[in-house]
């Protein structure tokens, strides 16, 4: 079976150029802006079914340039993240889909916690544990809760999993480039906690890393990651190739993923 699994935006011209492979699953990343069209999420929601696609959404990263942070203390950042949350969750339930949520991102508070202060990060998770589960009571659940590269939900915090997710049974988007980095490349710590999350996984985001804190979404194998030991496990969730890509209008560097993937 091929897995041609695929992310875009709203851009016509992107699902357009996705829909070229006939994908099986199809992440749409939105914006800001996205979250004031409601109709045009759905639309390309619909436009993807219509093709025979699962469709997953992606909340947006940013507001007027702030990471979003659902422990933020900025007016803005708060406001936007439990609107844009509303808004999705209502889509996610009429259109029986499910959205990938961030916590935070590495470049804002939560992201740049102290890990090494035991008695700070404990008091974090559970923080941040419960305004995620605040979050969640007025939502349908339809969430999946993406782990970043370092900050308090991520692998970098060894209590991401047994003080954030395992208490609230969280379903998660465990991005695995994003642990890798976290363990600074060592492949046994990513497979471990890999592992541990399984059970809370439903969804994974595929792509390579050298391991280090550069940010850099490498295709499949060219990063330092072991795909043959993590393969297992992915192929029994949804997951996509979330490849950074020099042209998004062209996502060849995902379907070089995918014929990679499935040669292992």
């Amino acid at each position: 079976m091929q897995h041609v699994n695929l992310k875009c935006s709203l851009s016509q011209l992107q699902i357009e150029d996705r829909l070229k492979y006939s994908p099986n699953i199809v992440e749409l990343q939105l914006f800001e802006n996205d979250i004031s069209s409601p109709n045009s999420i759905v639309e390309a929601i619909q436009q993807l079914k219509e093709n025979s696609v699962k469709v997953f959404l992606h909340h947006p990263m940013k507001v007027n340039g702030k990471f979003l942070d659902v422990l933020s203390k900025d007016p803005e950042v708060y406001e936007f993240y439990r609107l844009s949350c509303s808004v999705l969750n209502e889509i996610c339930n009429s259109e029986d889909v499910f959205c990938v949520v961030h916590p935070h991102y590495e470049k804002c508070e939560s992201g740049m916690v102290d890990i090494s202060d035991a008695v700070k990060i404990i008091e974090c998770s559970n923080a941040l544990k419960e305004a995620i589960q605040d979050v969640r009571t007025s939502t349908y659940d339809r969430f999946l809760w993406e782990n970043a590269p370092r900050g308090i939900f991520s692998s970098a915090n060894r209590n991401w999993l047994t003080h954030v997710v395992e208490p609230i049974q969280l379903p998660i988007c465990y991005d695995i480039s994003h642990s890798f980095m976290s363990f600074r490349g060592n492949n046994l710590d990513l497979e471990r906690d890999l592992r541990n999350a399984f059970p809370f996984t439903r969804h994974y985001h595929v792509v390579d890393s050298a391991g280090t804190e550069v940010h850099d979404a490498m295709s499949l194998g060219l990063g330092g990651i072991n795909w043959s030991r993590l393969k297992p496990y992915i192929l029994q969730r949804d997951f996509i190739f979330e490849i950074d890509l020099p042209n998004y209008n062209d996502c060849t560097p995902m379907i070089q993923s995918a014929v990679y993937f499935d040669s292992i």
